[in-house]
Protein backbone atom coordinates (compact mmCIF):
# COMPACT_ATOMS: atom_id res chain seq x y z
CA UNK A 1 0.00 0.00 0.00
CA UNK A 2 2.79 2.80 0.77
CA UNK A 3 5.00 1.33 -2.30
CA UNK A 4 1.65 2.09 -4.34
CA UNK A 5 0.86 5.96 -2.49
CA UNK A 6 4.81 6.58 -3.33
CA UNK A 7 4.47 5.35 -6.84
CA UNK A 8 1.10 7.97 -7.45
CA UNK A 9 3.39 10.48 -5.36
CA UNK A 10 6.41 10.36 -7.60
CA UNK A 11 4.36 10.52 -10.59
CA UNK A 12 2.85 13.88 -9.65
CA UNK A 13 6.57 15.01 -9.14
CA UNK A 14 7.72 13.85 -12.06
CA UNK A 15 7.58 16.26 -15.35
CA UNK A 16 5.54 14.44 -18.49
CA UNK A 17 8.08 12.35 -20.39
CA UNK A 18 5.79 12.73 -23.81
CA UNK A 19 2.70 14.31 -24.63
CA UNK A 20 0.20 11.21 -23.62
CA UNK A 21 2.25 10.99 -20.83
CA UNK A 22 2.80 6.92 -19.20
CA UNK A 23 -0.19 5.04 -17.72
CA UNK A 24 0.21 5.97 -14.23
CA UNK A 25 0.55 9.33 -15.24
CA UNK A 26 -2.99 9.50 -17.08
CA UNK A 27 -4.08 7.37 -13.78
CA UNK A 28 -3.37 10.20 -11.20
CA UNK A 29 -4.69 13.02 -13.95
CA UNK A 30 -7.83 11.25 -14.16
CA UNK A 31 -8.16 10.91 -10.87
CA UNK A 32 -7.41 14.64 -10.16
CA UNK A 33 -10.29 15.02 -12.77
CA UNK A 34 -12.25 12.70 -10.81
CA UNK A 35 -11.92 14.54 -7.98
CA UNK A 36 -12.47 17.78 -9.34
CA UNK A 37 -15.59 16.61 -10.84
CA UNK A 38 -16.37 15.29 -7.30
CA UNK A 39 -15.58 18.61 -5.34
CA UNK A 40 -17.56 20.60 -7.72
CA UNK A 41 -20.51 18.07 -7.56
CA UNK A 42 -20.37 18.45 -3.68
CA UNK A 43 -20.55 22.34 -4.39
CA UNK A 44 -23.24 22.01 -6.22
CA UNK A 45 -25.48 19.53 -4.26
CA UNK A 46 -24.62 21.69 -1.10
CA UNK A 47 -26.19 24.57 -2.73
CA UNK A 48 -29.11 22.90 -3.91
CA UNK A 49 -29.72 21.34 0.04
CA UNK A 50 -28.94 24.49 0.94
CA UNK A 51 -31.75 26.48 -1.16
CA UNK A 52 -34.30 23.17 -0.23
CA UNK A 53 -33.23 23.96 3.40
CA UNK A 54 -34.27 27.56 3.40
CA UNK A 55 -37.29 27.19 1.56
CA UNK A 56 -38.06 24.08 4.09
CA UNK A 57 -37.73 26.53 7.20
CA UNK A 58 -39.78 29.30 5.38
CA UNK A 59 -42.43 27.08 4.67
CA UNK A 60 -42.57 25.19 7.79
CA UNK A 61 -42.71 28.47 9.72
CA UNK A 62 -45.20 30.00 7.49
CA UNK A 63 -47.37 26.71 7.80
CA UNK A 64 -47.38 27.15 11.59
CA UNK A 65 -48.27 30.71 11.13
CA UNK A 66 -51.07 29.75 9.21
CA UNK A 67 -52.30 26.94 11.48
CA UNK A 68 -52.28 28.64 14.15
CA UNK A 69 -53.64 31.87 12.59
CA UNK A 70 -56.74 29.31 11.56
CA UNK A 71 -57.37 27.48 15.34
CA UNK A 72 -58.02 31.16 16.62
CA UNK A 73 -60.37 32.03 13.77
CA UNK A 74 -62.00 29.19 14.19
CA UNK A 75 -62.42 29.66 18.24
CA UNK A 76 -63.72 33.20 16.88
CA UNK A 77 -65.88 32.10 14.41
CA UNK A 78 -67.08 29.21 17.13
CA UNK A 79 -67.53 32.13 19.29
CA UNK A 80 -69.51 34.10 17.03
CA UNK A 81 -71.81 31.19 15.25
CA UNK A 82 -72.92 30.47 19.28
CA UNK A 83 -73.88 34.56 19.88
CA UNK A 84 -75.19 34.52 16.32
CA UNK A 85 -77.65 31.23 17.20
CA UNK A 86 -78.67 33.02 21.05
CA UNK A 87 -79.71 36.51 19.06
CA UNK A 88 -81.53 33.84 16.30
CA UNK A 89 -83.34 32.57 18.89
CA UNK A 90 -84.49 35.65 20.95
CA UNK A 91 -85.28 37.45 17.63
CA UNK A 92 -87.38 34.29 16.36
CA UNK A 93 -89.19 34.50 19.94
CA UNK A 94 -90.06 38.27 18.45
CA UNK A 95 -91.00 37.34 15.59
CA UNK A 96 -93.94 34.84 16.93
CA UNK A 97 -94.76 37.89 19.13
CA UNK A 98 -95.07 40.42 16.55
CA UNK A 99 -96.70 38.07 14.92
CA UNK A 100 -99.59 37.27 16.85
CA UNK A 101 -99.54 41.13 17.72
CA UNK A 102 -100.20 41.46 13.94
CA UNK A 103 -103.05 38.93 13.74
CA UNK A 104 -104.68 40.88 16.97
CA UNK A 105 -104.15 43.66 15.51
CA UNK A 106 -105.89 42.67 12.09
CA UNK A 107 -108.55 41.14 13.88
CA UNK A 108 -108.85 44.24 16.19
CA UNK A 109 -108.95 46.47 12.99
CA UNK A 110 -111.59 44.14 11.46
CA UNK A 111 -113.94 44.54 14.58
CA UNK A 112 -113.82 48.15 14.41
CA UNK A 113 -114.52 48.49 10.96
CA UNK A 114 -117.19 45.99 11.22
CA UNK A 115 -118.92 48.26 13.69
CA UNK A 116 -118.34 51.69 12.16
CA UNK A 117 -119.62 50.09 8.83
CA UNK A 118 -122.88 49.29 11.32
CA UNK A 119 -122.64 52.44 13.20
CA UNK A 120 -122.75 54.23 9.55
CA UNK A 121 -125.09 52.37 8.22
CA UNK A 122 -127.17 53.05 11.31
CA UNK A 123 -126.36 56.85 10.77
CA UNK A 124 -127.50 56.93 7.05
CA UNK A 125 -130.64 55.18 7.97
CA UNK A 126 -131.51 57.95 10.57
CA UNK A 127 -130.43 60.48 8.18
CA UNK A 128 -132.72 59.30 5.47
CA UNK A 129 -135.48 59.19 7.78
CA UNK A 130 -135.15 62.82 9.00
CA UNK A 131 -134.58 63.76 5.57
CA UNK A 132 -138.08 62.42 5.06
Amino acid sequence: MKLAVAAVLCALWMPSVSATGSPVERVVNLLRDLKDKLEMDEKKEQRVYDKYACWCEKTTERKAGAITDAQTDLKAYGHTILSLKGKVAALSGEIQQLEAGIKDNLAAQADATNLRQKENAAYMSETAEMKQ
